[in-house]
């Protein structure tokens, strides 16, 4: 299996609550497919580098995923 790094940018008007649940969601989609995330880290509500949907901030939560190819197309 194949290390991958992901770091996943969501909305910036959702909670950090939502953004644990949405994280907790994705590792469980991971785990399903037999792989493991390795490490998980929130970096917090930071600056876009230019704006996305007129959107200058996001969350950004970090994921490090063990897993085979067709579970992070999931």
């Amino acid at each position: 299996m194949a290390l991958y790094e992901h770091v996943v940018v969501t909305r910036p008007d959702i909670s950090p609550q939502q953004v644990d649940a949405l994280v907790e969601d994705i590792t469980k989609i991971v785990t399903e497919g037999k792989g493991t995330v390795a490490k998980s880290a929130y970096w917090g509500l930071r600056n876009l580098p230019y704006p996305i949907k007129k959107s200058r901030k996001a969350h950004h939560p970090l994921l490090n995923i063990d897993a085979p190819g067709p579970v992070l197309h999931e």
